[in-house]
């Protein structure tokens, strides 16, 4: 890895040789992996393998509890109601158009193709946003308390599909489908989930703990 200018960067791909990136962070010294990969939306991206720094403990003693939602994304204890980025109202406009495009085009055009490039590259960008927000929410629960408390949900098994099998056909399978669009558009499993980010950063600093209630 070399740096070119400010803003772009060099990586050796093998059997590709000197690939240039735009150089949107900044890299810790001493990185020696890396990952070349592209997205549902055609854009590549490189990530360096480095394990960042623990949040600190803040040290005040303060505990929170969270509660989750589809409406709120998370409720704390401390009255904060904290709500997920997602595609604004003109964007949801353009996707409802793109998809009942999709569903006229004919198979194997060219017309599908640049229709569902254009809703990938929508359902990335919204994608980017709800990790965006669950990096800066986590790491600001993280600094402000010692104790966090969530409910253990298996956000899994709440989000299955309740279609059933031709056999024993589900129930409500519309309405399930669109809660479960609700669950995974609010960023639970994200943000406070078992494997989440307000979990793993808390549990890496010196504090009491992140605990998961049933």
């Amino acid at each position: 890895m070399r740096r070119v200018s400010r803003k772009t960067g060099q990586v050796w791909v093998p059997k590709a040789g000197w690939v240039r990136f735009r150089w949107s962070r900044a890299v810790p010294p001493g990185v020696k992996s890396y990952r070349v990969t592209m997205d549902r939306a055609g854009r590549w991206h490189v990530a360096f393998a480095v394990i960042p720094a623990p949040v600190p403990a803040p040290g005040n003693g303060q505990v929170v509890g969270i509660d989750r939602g589809v409406a709120v994304s998370a409720a704390l204890s401390t009255g904060e109601l904290l709500h997920c980025l997602a595609l604004s109202g003109r964007e949801r406009i353009r996707l409802r158009r793109l998809q009942r495009a999709l569903a006229r085009a004919k198979r194997g055009s060219n017309r599908r193709g640049r229709v569902k490039h254009g809703i990938a590259r929508l359902r990335a960008r919204e994608t980017d946003r709800r990790k965006d927000w669950a990096e800066k929410t986590s790491t600001g629960i993280a600094r402000r308390f010692d104790l966090i408390r969530v409910e253990d949900l298996q956000i899994s098994n709440m989000t299955r599909s309740a279609k059933g099998t031709r056999e024993n056909p589900g129930r409500n399978v519309r309405q399930k489908a669109g809660l479960n669009r609700g669950i995974l558009g609010a960023g639970w499993g994200l943000l406070d989930g078992h494997r989440g980010l307000t979990a793993w950063k808390a549990s890496r600093a010196e504090r009491r703990g992140y605990w998961e209630e049933g």
